[in-house]
């Protein structure tokens, strides 16, 4: 079998932001109503994945570099992961403050943060504070009154019953939240209340596999 470029090229469109994110109400980031968030730093899936917007979470050291690169090359909004943590207090507010500067349309605290950290980091920033819930016995009270926007729900198998319950207890706050790989389980954390969907991509290795997988099987 003769393959040709353009052939790999759209195979590997089928793997796209799925269609039922769209169910959710959304949240409006200023011109831009977001159902679907992107979690990537890689230019390539940015590029191809038509999400509503970016979350650039990432294991390794935080860079506002990194956040203008994408910030410039997105298009849409981005929230920049700014880090957080116990100790790291006057660290995270120097990111944000930069992440704002070249163009992030929020920041996200991505390790636990006590409330009282994080009222500090709002009396430095002016902007919109995203906090990634982790663990469901953290303190949403005390977080929201610390300054807070938006929650981001990632709690694991316990996301839906987590989204469910701040829900119920915080009607008019805004929520997004992971929504696993199936169309099934987006559905069910919407229905729970999430306002927008945090998407996941596969890897691009398995994306490849998968490419290279449905190539083999065609050999002739």
């Amino acid at each position: 079998m003769n393959l040709k470029q353009q052939d790999f090229l759209l195979s590997a469109n089928k793997f796209h932001i799925p269609d039922v994110i769209a169910e959710s109400p959304g949240i409006q980031v200023g011109n831009h109503l977001v159902h679907s968030i992107l979690l990537s730093t890689d230019l390539a899936y940015i590029q191809n994945l038509e999400a509503d917007s970016i979350m650039t979470v990432n294991p390794f050291n935080k860079s506002n570099e990194l956040d203008k690169v994408i910030v410039d090359f997105a298009s849409k909004p981005v929230f920049c992961d700014i880090g957080g943590g116990l100790l790291r207090k006057e660290q995270t507010i120097k990111l944000a403050k930069g992440a704002f500067d070249v163009g992030a349309a929020g920041v996200v605290i991505t390790k636990p943060t006590a409330p009282e950290i994080i009222k500090n980091i709002r009396a430095e920033i002016d902007g919109t504070l995203i906090y990634t819930v982790m663990f469901d016995a953290e303190p949403i009270q005390d977080l929201l009154d610390a300054g807070v926007d938006i929650f981001n729900i990632s709690t694991g198998e316990i996301t839906v019953d987590t989204v469910a319950e701040i829900r119920d207890r915080f009607p008019e706050m805004k929520i997004m939240a992971s929504g696993g790989p199936h169309d099934s389980s987006i559905r069910e954390t919407i229905k729970a209340g999430a306002d927008a969907i945090v998407f996941n991509p596969p890897t691009a290795t398995e994306i490849l596999r998968t490419v290279f997988d449905e190539y083999r099987s065609q050999r002739v």
